[in-house]
């Protein structure tokens, strides 16, 4: 009974510490995670992984010869 909870609230506080350390909106995905707790997660690794996509993107550089 009193796992539940306690499961809800450490998969908030990962979500929230992956997405500060990811460089994205830590809160917005805490209070996210709060309301839906693990069915966050693939949409989480997925906005990650695509940010982080992005973020190469810009950066990159084509070699053409």
């Amino acid at each position: 009974m009193f796992v539940l909870p306690i499961v809800w609230l450490m998969i908030v506080v990962g979500v929230y510490i992956a997405a500060l350390r990811n460089g994205m909106r830590a809160l917005q995905w805490a209070i996210a995670a709060l309301f839906t707790g693990p069915l966050l997660l693939p949409l989480f690794n997925s906005h990650k992984r695509l940010a982080m996509h992005r973020a190469r993107a810009k950066n990159a550089s084509i070699f053409r010869p």
